[in-house]
């Protein structure tokens, strides 16, 4: 019975993956995220603030942060994600409050990766000033801390 679940859940995340990644997508804004990373650590955590694409209000978030590899160099790291949204989406307070996990990618290209409450929204990693993309982040998770009045 736990095979058949952990079958089914499987087959669930790759189908919402592949829903998330036929829909239209929009920019919807940039994810900035920095984390202080000590060496040999596999989760981390971030402090993210959040620009909306256009005249929305910047949000502030916290998370952690998990790669399947050591791939992170230790020390302060700044990471930023393209967030990807349905087109004709509207924007609320929050919206990135959820965990993300690592979608399949085609061959060559990034893995997106897709939220598990609201698969729709996506992040798509962008290099920092050409620095190797860090495709072993396996999934983060973010908590809405502050939208300012």
């Amino acid at each position: 019975m736990r095979y058949a679940t952990l079958i089914i859940a499987s087959v669930l995340g790759i189908a919402a993956g592949a829903i998330a990644a036929e829909q239209p997508h929009t920019n919807l804004g940039v994810l900035t995220c920095t984390l202080v990373k000590p060496a040999q650590d596999a989760g981390h955590k971030m402090t993210c603030g959040f620009k909306p694409a256009g005249t929305g209000t910047e949000e502030k978030y916290r998370g952690t942060i998990r790669e399947s590899g050591q791939n992170l160099p230790p020390g302060k790291v700044v990471l930023i994600w393209l967030v990807l949204g349905p087109a004709e989406g509207k924007m609320r307070a929050g919206i990135l409050a959820q965990r993300y996990v690592k979608g399949v990618a085609a061959s060559g290209q990034a893995p997106l990766l897709i939220g598990e409450t609201d698969p729709r929204i996506a992040l798509q990693f962008e290099t920092n000033n050409g620095v190797a993309s860090y495709d072993t982040v396996t999934q983060i998770e973010l908590a809405l801390t502050e939208t300012p009045a």
